[in-house]
């Protein structure tokens, strides 16, 4: 059964009683392999124990595809719930996780890995068809959640983080959140119990090179300046920053600049359609955003916004391709674009 977002929570700290098995796939594999842990840490408080909880992997699966429905139906000896996890692609183990819910244990829990499937793979389609699966989607967080997940680690340890500070943290966190979570418990280590964070907080223990240097190729991209935007992500490549990185900060950049737009519409001017920007943007790149949204008109702006979703898309699809090749071809695209706009003022 296909579990709504809005459940996903409620389901994970409780999880009911009529589901036996349960799907996580997802991009975000950190948040898969979270609630894979927090289930398993549910059902089982003793994950050393064989009797009680065994781990496959899918090639096994696939091997021999009687062998997940003998682990699920094998008896825990000393009593209680039998947890099986299963890690894999997700093809490999479509048939053995067919045969194992023929014959489902009341007794077992399943717990499905899958780190490359979509909503339209037979092994997601069998789960949410089947009344007794919890089928979950994993998906990358969004500010609001990311929010969310930064009061509750800092809540932990009675830890403050003022508006500003919280929207510095919140550009710095990815899509991964076992990543996220990572970084923010860096936070709070280093404010320690009670402790109130500072911008030069978050910069001093986070880091702001690979913000910067983010931020120096949208400045040339947004200028049209191709010499300095092929010189500013040659150099972006070569400090290992990510292209998922790179089009997250610059999707950002590009719906704020929309949102700005609209605000303009109702007689603002653009400093403050800017300065109402939430989270707010970096003092650096004010000036330069706010000269910018005079050249570019709002078709440019969702051809832009198009072009960076396209580019996210084919850098997770497009296996024979180089992500960082792909993303810099797709963003000189635009940047030729915005030469042309800019020449025109």
């Amino acid at each position: 059964m296909k579990i709504a977002a809005r459940d996903v929570a409620g389901l994970l700290k409780a999880p009911a009683t009529r589901y036996s098995a349960y799907l996580l796939y997802g991009p975000d594999q950190g948040l898969v392999r979270e609630r894979a842990r927090q289930l398993s840490d549910y059902f089982c408080d003793q994950p050393d124990d064989p009797f009680a909880q065994t781990s496959l992997i899918g090639a096994q699966l696939a091997e021999d595809k009687a062998r997940l429905s003998d682990e699920a139906m094998a008896v825990n000896v000393f009593g209680g719930l039998r947890v099986v996890t299963v890690n894999g692609i997700g093809s490999e183990m479509t048939a053995a996780v067919k045969l194992a819910f023929a014959k489902p244990n009341p007794d077992a829990r399943i717990i499905i890995r899958a780190s490359d499937v979509n909503t339209r793979h037979a092994l997601v389609k069998l789960c949410d068809e089947t009344e007794f699966c919890a089928s979950i989607g994993c998906y990358s967080d969004d500010q609001r959640n990311l929010q969310q997940i930064a009061k509750e680690v800092f809540a932990k340890d009675n830890i403050s983080a003022p508006s500003e500070v919280m929207s510095a943290i919140l550009t710095r966190l990815g899509s991964d959140r076992q990543v996220s979570l990572s970084e923010l418990n860096k936070l709070a280590l280093y404010a320690g119990p009670g402790g109130v964070l500072s911008l030069e907080d978050v910069a001093d223990t986070l880091g702001d090179s690979g913000a910067v240097a983010v931020d120096e190729v949208s400045l040339a991209l947004l200028g049209g300046d191709v010499s300095a935007f092929e010189r500013d992500y040659a150099r972006l490549r070569h400090e290992g920053i990510q292209p998922i990185a790179v089009l997250r900060q610059l999707l950002s950049l590009f719906k704020g600049m929309q949102a700005a737009k609209a605000r303009m519409q109702t007689g603002q001017s653009a400093a403050q359609a800017i300065a109402q920007l939430r989270p707010p943007v970096h003092f650096k790149m004010k000036p330069v955003i706010t000269r910018q949204l005079g050249p570019w008109r709002e078709a440019q702006i969702a051809d832009a916004i198009e072009r960076v979703m396209q580019a996210e898309i084919q850098t997770k699809s497009a296996a024979s391709a180089d992500p960082s090749t792909l993303t810099g071809q797709i963003l000189l695209g635009i940047c030729l674009r915005a030469r042309q706009l800019n020449t025109r003022r």
